[in-house]
């Protein structure tokens, strides 16, 4: 706990996967722990007073300290420059930002969430990026009548994990680490029965398993509705129509059988606890304490959980690639710093966004983050970021993870859907009785659609 602490203080920007990456990979110091010079100060030009800009964020006690701090060495590296922080209640960011628009007053920098990116960037408050070197990957750009309008300060992405300890002990064959050789869905769930024990030692597949006494699960996922989608997008259907975003297709047979199938790894299979469940604030926990032999997160749980739980409490876990229902992919996605429309000095504004870009390059190298540009993701000679001691083996992360990024990930939906975070909302409410077993999943979401729709469309 301590040192789960000390990583938290130590993050500057934790909390909605908000910041930046690395610098890009042909420029000095794309690699972590290398360490580049600092720039002399470079004073303002002689009689004009430094340009006072605002940089609004959010994060408890601790990360409004660490970001003031990295705002106070910005601004004595540049004298020419002053960053003042603006910090904010996370969850009053969208009312904060709207009063502060319709009154002309926005910051001049800030974090953004990804739900109220393609919202903004459409009111056109959201100035478009800019890039000296390579552009950021296309699947963590946020794109808006064919343009990108903004992109993640990094890349996350659903990923599989795993405890080694615990497939050894019940004789099971490990997860596979490549998309050629990944589980189809009715294989996974075989897999997830020969790891689901109850009291009395019975797994899964026994007739006489007691699934209302069960010592150790096979399986978990995040209770995050929108990571949703990837199972939708496994099954052949998806949240919404690709080449149409305001048709909503989440009651497709396809979509709606994909998520019947999660409901019944509790409902019919008794391998997973009833979604929603367990604690969504740590991956770590799951392992250690509630017993599980397989769960999916985020990537960020590397640097976040699963590293200081291996060092820590010698949690013995690997990574594998996603089961699948019929389609191999993965949702990527993060969040992202702005430059919004309108500042007094936006040439200040850019200087800033991307000294603070260049920053936290150390956030990948302790697994939180992985890069925002997609040579490193396939050039081998550019992977160094992924072999620093906070990752697992790297010939499990390279195939299980860095591949299917590169060649599987897709955006995950408000990268290129407006209204997202009220849909999502709507979304989890319509799924509350699925859970439950009040009702099917075709049930809930032909009686929700309508609702969704107009949201969408509003």
């Amino acid at each position: 706990m301590k040192k789960f602490l000390a990583l938290l203080m130590a993050v500057v920007l934790i909390i909605g996967l908000v910041a930046a990456c690395t610098a890009t990979p042909d420029t000095p110091g794309a690699g972590p722990g290398v360490d580049t010079p600092a720039p002399a100060p470079e004073p303002p030009p002689e009689g004009e007073e430094p340009a006072t800009i605002t940089y609004m964020f959010w994060g408890d006690e601790a990360e409004v300290e660490n970001v003031t701090n990295l705002i106070n060495e910005f601004n004595a590296l540049h004298p020419h420059i002053i960053v003042e922080p603006w910090p904010v209640d996370r969850a009053e960011i969208a009312a904060v930002l709207t009063t502060l628009a319709a009154a002309g007053e926005l910051p001049d920098t800030g974090f953004m969430t990804e739900p109220l990116t393609i919202p903004w960037a459409q009111a056109g408050f959201i100035e478009a990026p800019t890039f000296a070197g390579e552009t950021p990957r296309d699947v963590i750009s946020f794109q808006w009548e064919g343009e990108a309008v903004a992109y993640s300060s990094c890349t996350v992405q659903l990923t599989m994990f795993y405890d080694l300890d615990r497939f050894d002990d019940a004789g099971v064959a490990r997860p596979p680490k490549t998309t050629a050789d990944a589980w189809s869905w009715d294989e996974f769930v075989d897999v997830a029965k020969s790891l689901t024990f109850d009291t009395a030692g019975r797994n899964a597949h026994d007739p006489a398993f007691d699934r209302n006494n069960v010592e150790m699960y096979g399986f978990y996922l995040e209770p995050a509705v929108w990571q949703l989608e990837l199972w939708a997008l496994s099954n052949g259907g998806g949240f919404f129509n690709p080449n149409d975003w305001s048709d909503v297709i989440i009651n497709s047979p396809e979509s709606a059988e994909a998520i019947q199938r999660i409901a019944d790894l509790y409902l019919e299979h008794g391998v997973m606890p009833r979604y929603g469940t367990w604690p969504a604030d740590g991956i770590d926990t799951w392992f250690l304490e509630e017993n599980v032999a397989m769960a999916v997160n985020g990537s960020w749980s590397i640097g976040v959980w699963m590293s200081p739980a291996r060092d820590d409490h010698g949690l013995n876990y690997s990574v594998s690639v996603l089961p699948n229902m019929g389609r191999n992919v993965t949702l990527a996605t993060a969040g992202l710093v702005v430059q919004y429309a309108g500042s007094a000095h936006p040439e200040a504004a850019a200087e800033w966004l991307a000294w603070f870009v260049e920053q936290s390059g150390f956030l990948i190298e302790i697994g939180i983050w992985m890069p925002r540009y997609q040579s490193m993701f396939t050039d081998e000679a550019l992977m160094g970021w992924a072999q620093t001691p906070a990752f697992p083996p790297f010939e499990d992360f390279r195939t299980a993870v860095i591949d299917v990024s590169a060649n599987y990930a897709v955006s995950a939906a408000w990268h290129w859907v407006p209204n997202m975070e009220p849909f999502l909302e709507e979304l989890s409410s319509i799924l509350a009785p699925v859970w439950s077993g009040e009702q099917t999943a075709q049930e809930a979401l032909d009686a929700g659609r309508p609702a969704l729709s107009a949201i969408i469309g509003g």
